[in-house]
C-alpha cells in the first residue's frame, strides 16, 4: 500500500492542494492550521457534532478516488456540488448509526477482529499495514470504533431485507430483459496498419494484395510505432471498443484468416486491419447467473428501505449544518435543516 501510494505521490500532491484550497474557500482554514478544526463544528445530528476535520478528511477520501486528469476538470461548483455530498453521507451515516444504537444492535469483538484480519490481508505485511495508518494518522483503537459502527450500520441495512425472497419469476424476467449484461461480446486479436494518408494506405494495401506478409508491411510503413514494432499486433480487443466503420470491415473478413479489410478512414487516419484470431460472443445461461441476479435484486430492495428509513429519520431528527456550509443561493434553510453558527461566532 505504501508503494502504491509512493507511486501516486503526484496525485495525492493535487489532492492535497485541492482540498486544501476548497477548505481555505469555506472559510475555516485559519481552523485547520491552528489545529481548531477538530472542534468546529460543520454539522450536527440530534445534537451529535460533524466536525469540519470529519467533513476534510472524508472530503479528501472522495477525492482520492478521483485522478489527476479528471481532479484538472473540476471547477468551484463541482467542488462544492462534492464537498455537499460527503456532508450529506456523514449526516447519513449518522443518523443510522444513532438507529443502530437505539435498536441495541451489537458487534462482537470477534467479528471486528474478522474485518480487521480482512483488511490486513489487503497489505504485504503487517509492518506496511502499520505504516500505512500512521500515514493516514489513525490509531488501532480509532479503526477497530469506525469498523465497529461500520458493522452496526451494514447490520440494520441488512436487516432491513431480512426474509424477504426474490420470486423465481422475477429473477428470470431481468434475466431475460438484460441478456446483455450476462454476455462477453465477441473478440477479436487483431493487427494493424496505420498511415496519414489515402494515396500511403493504397499503396501498403496493394502489396498486402500481391502476397506481401502483413507484419512486414505494417513494420516497414505503420503510422503506429507501438503497434508497428509488433508487426502490427494489436492483441485481443472487445468489439465493443472497436469504432463503427471498423467494426463493420473486420466483421466481413473475420473468418478468412488470410484476407484483410479495406482501407478504413478515421480521424485523419487510414487503416487497414487483419483478423488472426477471434472469439465469438458467449451468453452465460440462466443457472450460472440467477444467484448473482438474486443478490443485485436483493441489494436494491435494501437501498429502497435504507432510503425510505433515511426520509424517516431526517423527519423526525434535528439536523443543522454550519452557515459557511449553506449555498449563498439559498435565502432560508430547507425545513429539516437548519444552520448552526460558524466558527467564529462560537468564539
Amino acid at each position: 500500500m505504501m508503494r502504491a501510494l509512493r507511486k501516486n505521490l503526484d496525485i495525492i500532491l493535487i489532492i492535497v492542494v485541492v482540498a486544501f484550497a476548497v477548505t481555505i474557500y469555506y472559510g475555516y482554514g485559519s481552523y485547520r492550521r491552528s489545529g481548531r478544526s477538530q472542534q468546529a463544528v460543520a454539522a450536527t445530528v440530534n445534537n451529535t457534532a460533524i466536525t469540519f476535520y470529519d467533513l476534510d478528511q472524508a472530503f479528501r477520501n472522495l477525492l482520492s478516488r478521483y485522478d489527476s486528469k479528471t481532479l484538472s476538470q473540476f471547477d468551484e461548483k463541482m467542488f462544492d456540488f462534492l464537498r455537499r455530498l460527503t456532508l450529506e453521507n456523514l449526516i447519513n451515516n449518522e443518523l443510522l448509526y444513532q438507529e443502530a444504537k437505539s435498536r441495541r444492535i451489537k458487534v462482537s469483538d470477534q467479528e471486528i477482529k474478522n474485518e480487521l484480519d480482512r483488511l490486513k490481508s489487503s497489505f504485504p505485511s503487517e509492518k506496511e499495514f502499520r505504516s500505512f495508518l500512521e500515514y493516514e494518522r489513525v490509531t488501532l483503537r480509532d479503526l477497530q470504533e469506525s469498523l465497529r459502527r461500520e458493522l452496526m450500520v451494514q447490520k440494520l441495512t441488512d436487516s432491513l431485507t431480512a426474509g424477504i425472497e426474490i420470486p423465481e419469476e422475477e429473477i428470470k424476467k431481468y434475466y431475460d430483459e438484460h441478456r446483455n449484461l450476462f454476455s462477453t461480446p465477441a473478440q477479436y486479436h487483431l493487427a494493424q496498419i496505420v498511415l496519414p494518408s489515402q494515396e500511403e494506405a493504397e499503396k501498403a494495401l496493394k502489396r498486402l494484395y500481391l502476397g506481401e506478409d502483413f507484419a512486414a508491411v505494417a513494420k516497414e510503413v505503420s503510422f503506429d510505432a507501438s503497434s508497428a514494432k509488433q508487426g502490427g499486433d494489436m492483441g485481443w480487443v472487445s468489439e465493443t471498443q472497436l469504432p463503427e466503420e471498423a467494426k463493420e470491415a473486420i466483421q466481413k473478413i473475420r473468418d478468412n484468416p488470410k484476407a484483410v479489410t479495406s482501407i478504413v478512414s478515421r480521424n485523419n487516419l487510414f487503416y487497414i486491419y487483419k483478423v488472426l484470431e477471434w472469439k465469438p460472443q458467449e451468453e452465460k445461461a440462466y443457472e450460472e447467473v440467477k444467484e448473482d441476479i438474486k443478490k443485485s435484486l436483493l441489494t436494491e430492495q435494501k437501498n429502497v428501505k435504507t432510503d425510505h428509513l433515511l426520509a424517516e429519520l431526517r423527519q423526525k431528527s434535528k439536523i443543522s449544518i454550519s452557515e459557511l456550509l449553506q449555498p449563498e443561493s439559498s435565502a432560508s434553510p430547507s425545513p429539516e435543516v437548519s444552520p448552526v453558527p460558524s466558527p467564529q461566532d462560537q468564539e
